[in-house]
C-alpha cells in the first residue's frame, strides 16, 4: 500500500531480503504490494522496448528508483513478468519479450549471471523477507535541459534470466526516478489518456549497449502510460 506522506515523498511498505553481509550487495528490496499494472520488455535484442504503467505504478516506480539511488548496498526488484498483459501491452510485446526489472547502483558489483541464484533465495529462502516501511526520497525540481551543457547521465542495461537489469550512478537513477514521477503526474492531465485510456508516450530513456561489441549500438526504452476507462464519469467526462 502507498501512503503519500506529503506532496513530494512516499511511504512504501517493502520487504527486505537480507543477503550475505560480506558482499557489497547486502539486501534486495521488493514491494509488499506488487505493481500489477506495470510491464517492461527486453531492450537489447531489438535495441528498443517499452515500459508501460498506470499513474499509480509510475509514481511508485519513480519513488523506487530514487530509493535505489540512495541505497549503496541494496537492489530493488520488481517482478513484473507475470502481470496479466493489457491489450496495449499485448500489442507492443509478445509474452516472451516481457521481463522483470532489477534496479541497482552501478557501484554495486552485481554480475547479471549471479542474479538467478539470488532470486532463488528470495523465493525459497527462510521467510519472505522482513516487512518494513520506507520513506523514499522526494523528486527534485525538473532540470531545465536547455541550460545544461551535458545530457542526462547514462543508464546501463543488461539482461539475464528474463530480467532487465537497470543500473547507473546514484545521480542517473535519481534523475530516472524523477522522470517517471513526472510521467505519473502527467497521466492525470494527458488528453489521450483521459479520453481513451492510453497508451500514451510520455518519455524515453536511452543508453549505450555495452554488450554488443559495436560502438554505434544503443538501446531505447519508451515510457508509456495507460489508465482503465470505466463506465460512468471518467468515460463521459470532458478532457
Amino acid at each position: 500500500m502507498v501512503d503519500v506522506a506529503d506532496a513530494a515523498r512516499m511511504r512504501l511498505r517493502m520487504r527486505v531480503h537480507h543477503l550475505a553481509s560480506d558482499t557489497v550487495l547486502r539486501r534486495v528490496l521488493t514491494t509488499a504490494a506488487p505493481l500489477r499494472r506495470s510491464h517492461v520488455t527486453k531492450l537489447l535484442w531489438r535495441h528498443t522496448g517499452v515500459l508501460i504503467g498506470s499513474r499509480a505504478d509510475l509514481l511508485r516506480m519513480g519513488a523506487l528508483l530514487r530509493l535505489a539511488a540512495v541505497s549503496p548496498h541494496s537492489a530493488v526488484f520488481l517482478p513484473l513478468r507475470a502481470n496479466p498483459p493489457s491489450p496495449s501491452v499485448a500489442y507492443w510485446a509478445d509474452t516472451p519479450d516481457l521481463a522483470d526489472l532489477l534496479v541497482v547502483r552501478r557501484d554495486i558489483p552485481l554480475r547479471p549471471s549471479a542474479w538467478p541464484a539470488i532470486r532463488a533465495r528470495l523465493r525459497h529462502g527462510p521467510g519472505r523477507g522482513a516487512l518494513t516501511t520506507m520513506v523514499t526520497p522526494a523528486p527534485r525540481r525538473p532540470a531545465d535541459h536547455r541550460d545544461r551543457p551535458w545530457a542526462r547521465e547514462w543508464l546501463s542495461v543488461a539482461e539475464h534470466a528474463h530480467t532487465v537489469v537497470l543500473s547507473g550512478s546514484a545521480r542517473a537513477l535519481h534523475e530516472a526516478g524523477d522522470e517517471l514521477t513526472l510521467c505519473g503526474n502527467e497521466v492525470a492531465v494527458n488528453r489521450d489518456i483521459r479520453r481513451y485510456g492510453g497508451p500514451a508516450l510520455l518519455s524515453q530513456f536511452n543508453g549505450p549497449d555495452r554488450h554488443s561489441g559495436r560502438r554505434d549500438a544503443s538501446w531505447e526504452c519508451m515510457v508509456l502510460a495507460e489508465e482503465p476507462i470505466f463506465h460512468g464519469k471518467r468515460r463521459s467526462g470532458t478532457a
